[in-house]
């Protein structure tokens, strides 16, 4: 794996193919007594055509919706590219299996794809009555989250997200007053709050820009039911069971639907499904 990281590491850096090591320097008592310095193997792996050509393939498997490793890494933040890989191994000396055989899945990569700055490899191998993997459905996961890490180092480079454009469609975020101004600040979305009182909001951004109101029936008094729509699975069950209700939750997301209609009625350890998406 660390020779076939080199290769696409290679092609990350414009061709140019670097030794790799793990150790900066060696000290005594704190004193530099030998420092280790990157080392180039190859100036030149192929040519610029051949370089450019490797690149687009490496992009597409990523951005293509035919890509293998699309599915798994193209919704990231930052933008990837790579290739997956998917072999059957032989069992030390005894050759292949056919009925029951040994899979090695990998994703090797780099990102961003624009300016590189990290190489990863992932290379995942089941055991023999384990259930079969292929290409990026196991090592494309794992890289993911390798690189997810790393880019949380970064979040506040110019150069490290994908490119973006000005959105001009209206999205609604429904959650604690407190949060929804926290988030804002930090991402640096200009606000109002017309509202006065309260611990919710109801938020709508557009343009990069949030203006936010008390949403309806969010702090309903006493048995009346909230309306917990576009909130955060923790957000709507905080609200939900310090009313008492009994809360089930189907799907993943924010809740796009309610059992119980805002401004019912309900009794106290009455069940409640909230449905996400």
């Amino acid at each position: 794996p660390l020779h076939m990281l080199m290769l696409y590491n290679a092609v990350a850096n414009n061709g140019k193919m670097m030794r790799p090591y793990l150790v900066n320097s060696i000290r005594d008592y704190g004193i530099d007594i030998k420092t280790f310095e990157p080392e180039i193997v190859e100036s030149k792996i192929c040519s610029e055509e051949t370089l450019l050509q490797a690149k687009e393939c490496l992009r597409a498997v990523v951005d293509s919706v035919h890509g293998t490793g699309h599915k798994i890494l193209f919704d990231s933040v930052y933008s990837i590219s790579g290739k997956t890989g998917t072999a059957v191994t032989a069992l030390d000396n005894r050759g292949y299996n056919k009925g029951n055989k040994i899979y090695q899945a990998s994703f090797i990569g780099y990102f961003p794809s624009e300016q590189p700055k990290y190489s990863i490899a992932v290379v995942i191998q089941n055991t023999r009555e384990s259930k079969k993997i292929y290409g990026a459905d196991v090592s494309g996961v794992v890289f993911k989250e390798i690189a997810d890490k790393i880019y949380g180092r970064f979040i506040g480079s110019t150069n490290f997200g994908k490119a973006s454009t000005t959105d001009s469609l209206a999205y609604n975020s429904l959650g604690m007053k407190n949060d929804l101004h926290s988030i804002f600040s930090f991402m640096n979305i200009s606000y109002k709050d017309s509202a006065q009182g309260g611990y919710w909001r109801m938020a709508q951004l557009q343009n990069n820009r949030a203006a936010m109101n008390l949403p309806a029936y969010t702090s309903a008094q006493g048995k009346q039911m909230p309306s917990v729509v576009g909130m955060g699975l923790k957000d709507a069950i905080y609200l939900l069971e310090n009313k008492g209700l009994a809360v089930e939750v189907k799907g993943r997301g924010r809740v796009v639907d309610q059992s119980l209609s805002a401004g019912l009625a309900f009794n106290k350890g009455q069940k409640v499904q909230l449905l996400l998406n």
